[in-house]
């Protein structure tokens, strides 16, 4: 390793944080990530007008996450190689796509298909967006990680609010509305591409002057941390409008305040998490976010047993998307920070991974939900948070604490 002065000078920490590369990315990211959480707020809908079951509903998250999941290392080891700027503005155009093709789409293989490409639309988009917002972030990486995740936590929130009156107003067919920010944002991208290249050129110049280790260990138990808790995320998203409905009964347009209220939290979570991570030990952080997502999400489970109350369910949902969020910006920088030489892999790896977890254990939450009810669904949910929270203070200090 390096001395502390020959890294303060040969490594892109000593850069400012470039704020309109980080804004492009966050803006995009709020794009991309809001058909994700479309596709949930559309799950009432494909089964009220398309027939489809809990699990069958559940299985176009399987499909969309899984070939997300499947792309996004490949991408990231691609990236380490070889630059995929244009990656992120074609990527953001198939996501929305992809989603468009649901809403139109007559029969279950269809919706399959439509799924897939915007799966691999969002696979193509995070790794490399993940890579380039680490760069723009400069010396606060954690604090503009931060402000890139936030940008995923608000597409998720803005996804069923958009998705919703859409719906209303032209039916399913008011998804393909999505593909209009989708090519805004794609358009802008591509007319920053020679400044991604400059950026990425500073940061390939000074990486070779990096000090560091990959510690595949402390990174093979943060990507433990990663999929448990991405379980626990995923199913919230997932199911949270099915739960209001079931559960608190309220009409399926008014469920997904609840989502995009719990999502909106994360979001200033997120953005708490990033600051707080910047300034004290990043692994603390994201203990103490497990801890609360724990309990909070009980608090759920226990509401839907002995107190169905839509009143209710928003703040708790709000309290447990703000737990959550604290660690989510954290664990993409902890994940580069375990695997330096490699940060393009450690992106794919940890956004992969997520999304694979958390969309092969939809289904079964499915099947739970169609067999035993939503309340059982969200106390499965528990189980996955209590393990995440369990496994989290394993990790080791990630390498900023020990240059500190």
């Amino acid at each position: 390793m390096v001395g502390p002065m020959a890294t303060a000078a040969a490594t892109p920490a000593v850069q400012p944080l470039d704020r309109r590369g980080i804004a492009l990315l966050s803006i995009a990211h709020v794009v991309n990530d809001a058909n994700q959480s479309a596709l949930p707020a559309i799950i009432p809908w494909l089964i009220a007008h398309r027939g489809l079951s809990l699990t069958a509903a559940a299985t176009l998250v399987l499909a969309m996450n899984l070939s997300s999941s499947i792309v996004q290392p490949v991408f990231g080891h691609l990236s380490d190689r070889r630059s995929l700027a244009p990656v992120i503005a074609a990527s953001m155009f198939l996501a929305t796509l992809g989603t468009a093709i649901i809403g139109f789409a007559p029969s279950m293989p269809l919706m399959f298909f439509g799924a897939l490409v915007s799966g691999f639309g969002v696979a193509g988009f995070h790794p490399e967006a993940s890579r380039f917002a680490n760069y723009f972030a400069g010396s606060q990486r954690a604090t503009g990680m931060s402000w890139f995740t936030t940008g995923g936590y608000l597409g998720f929130a803005i996804g069923p609010i958009v998705i919703t009156p859409l719906l209303l107003a032209f039916g399913l067919h008011g998804a393909a509305c999505l593909l209009l920010p989708g090519i805004v944002l794609a358009i802008l991208l591509v007319r920053d591409l020679p400044r991604f290249e400059n950026v990425r050129t500073v940061a390939r110049r000074t990486h070779h002057q990096r000090g560091g280790k990959d510690d595949w260990r402390g990174f093979s138990l943060m990507a433990a941390v990663v999929a448990l808790r991405s379980t626990v995320f995923f199913a919230a998203v997932t199911f949270m409008p099915v739960f209001a409905i079931s559960v608190t009964h309220v009409d399926k347009a008014v469920a997904s305040i609840a989502l995009a209220a719990m999502l909106l939290a994360g979001a200033a979570g997120t953005l708490w998490g990033g600051r707080l991570a910047d300034r004290i030990d990043r692994r603390r952080v994201v203990v103490v976010s497990l801890v609360f997502t724990t309990f909070f999400f009980a608090c759920i489970v226990a509401l839907g047993a002995y107190f169905p109350s839509f009143a209710l369910l928003v703040p708790l949902a709000m309290a447990f998307g703000l737990s959550i969020g604290l660690s989510a910006g954290v664990i993409v920088v902890m994940g580069q920070e375990y695997l330096p030489q490699r940060i393009g892999i450690a992106a794919g790896l940890t956004l992969g991974l997520s999304v694979t977890i958390g969309g092969l254990a939809a289904p079964l939450f499915g099947w739970i939900g169609d067999n035993h009810g939503l309340v059982a669904v969200f106390a499965a949910g528990s189980v996955f948070a209590l393990a995440a929270t369990l496994v989290a203070p394993l990790m080791p200090k990630p390498p900023h604490v020990a240059r500190a």
